[in-house]
């Protein structure tokens, strides 16, 4: 069993270097061997709703979906905090890129897989993050039904475009000024998530592995009982990716 895992790549336009780096994600040869593909959020600074658009905007994205389809590898799509509502637009890309549905899954909120009889779990990481209350009410905002509702039907493609990569711009310069430009900042960060995992872990006993992304600050921790928790931060940054096997979970370098 191997599962290779990226989050967090925050890709704008096909022709960025975030793309570039999800395409060399794409065509590693871990990756090309893998039994799944877990694409545990934020893929794209903004994706939201079911927008036709989007297959043209990134259609050499959908068709990397398709190249790893067609080997047999399961795509697991896990939505983010910058793509989300997209169960619409996978359901279009599966009919248009005439894939099984059963290759290409689109998750909510996370994914279960068992590897050597241990269960690893796969989310963006938002719904661990604890000592956040702010967040979780914008969170509970945007996946409302009325708000699913405007994006996939009433407010224009543009419109999205523009309200959502205004908002990605903003919450990342306030971010990159109070945690991502400095050591301390990594480190609050780091130990935070560290404590996140630990309480999500003693509240879910079946799960041995917690691979997440959303903090963007990339950490490997083994808790004392033999399980761990497994980030890879902001991929553009990192330079890597997770990959899982019974030997169990590392990063690879792209």
């Amino acid at each position: 069993m191997i599962i290779t895992s990226i989050s967090d790549v925050h890709v704008k336009e096909s022709s960025d270097t975030n793309f570039s780096l999800l395409k060399k994600f794409f065509e590693h040869e871990s990756v090309k061997a893998s039994n799944f593909i877990i694409l545990n959020g934020d893929i794209f600074d903004i994706l939201i709703g079911g927008k036709t658009q989007y297959l043209k905007k990134y259609n050499e994205f959908f068709h990397l979906i398709r190249s790893a389809v067609e080997r047999g590898t399961k795509v697991v799509y896990i939505e983010g905090n910058h793509d989300f509502h997209i169960e619409r637009l996978i359901r279009k890309s599966i009919k248009k890129l005439k894939l099984d549905k059963s290759m290409f899954v689109h998750v909510k909120t996370f994914y279960d897989i068992s590897v050597d009889n241990k269960v690893v779990r796969f989310t963006h990481g938002d719904d661990v993050e604890i000592e956040n209350e702010k967040y979780r009410k914008y969170k509970r905002t945007i996946n409302n039904k009325i708000m699913k509702f405007l994006g996939d039907y009433i407010v224009p493609f543009h419109l999205i475009e523009w309200i959502g990569h205004r908002a990605s711009s903003k919450s990342r310069n306030n971010n990159l000024h109070k945690y991502e430009l400095s050591p301390e900042g990594q480190e609050f960060v780091k130990n935070k998530f560290r404590r996140s995992s630990e309480v999500y872990l003693k509240n879910h006993q079946e799960v041995t592995g917690l691979v997440c992304g959303h903090s963007h600050c990339k950490d490997f921790y083994e808790l004392s009982d033999d399980r761990f928790y497994i980030n890879n931060g902001f991929a553009p940054s990192s330079k890597t990716f997770i990959f899982v096997s019974e030997s169990g979970a590392k990063f690879v370098d792209l």
